[in-house]
């Protein structure tokens, strides 16, 4: 595992990277960012701007409107780089989801940037940090015992990255 004070640290800057994150910057960090029309003030106004920083950062997007929402999508005619960071996203999950749910801890996803996840659950206040472009891990999530003392319920993430042989046995359930 990781040192603790780096992967705090860590997780305050993606937090804070999120937490300021406009609409061109959610299209630049996810490849889309879907809004509501009633949420939009003027829809031509607001798809004119996400082209126009998009011109300026040469790549290409398309926007729209079209039942009730208003939307823009990064286009990216080469994928091959997305999938291997892709690949060593879900290896990173492979090996650390097991340990949650090892520790008795309920694993879920609560932010995710690239290739850098946060992990939460709501029984404790464990958090777990991965970056899978450095192969960095820590946290609580990761390291420590859950205090909870009612059996762990089977997520949804533990069910896709943990075997079945390590699923707790007492499970209360899927959440």
């Amino acid at each position: 595992m990781h040192d603790p004070v780096d992967i705090r640290r860590r997780f305050d800057r993606l937090v804070a990277r999120i937490d300021r994150r406009d609409d061109y910057g959610q299209l630049l960090a996810s490849g889309q960012v879907i809004h509501e029309v009633e949420d939009v003030d003027d829809v031509e106004a607001w798809r004119a701007e996400i082209r126009r920083q998009a011109r300026a950062d040469k790549i290409k997007v398309r926007t729209g409107c079209n039942e009730g929402i208003v939307w823009a999508l990064r286009v990216r005619p080469d994928q091959s780089g997305s999938q291997t960071e892709v690949r060593r996203y879900r290896e990173l999950l492979r090996r650390t989801v097991p340990l949650a749910v090892e520790l008795h801890h309920e694993p879920s996803i609560a932010v995710c940037d690239g290739a850098e996840v946060v992990c939460v659950w709501g029984r404790c206040s464990a958090v777990g940090y991965c970056d899978a472009s450095e192969d960095v891990v820590g946290g609580a999530l990761f390291e420590d015992e859950c205090p909870n003392e009612d059996p762990p319920a089977l997520t949804a993430l533990a069910m896709m990255h943990a075997p079945r042989s390590r699923w707790p046995s007492d499970s209360r359930g899927v959440v």
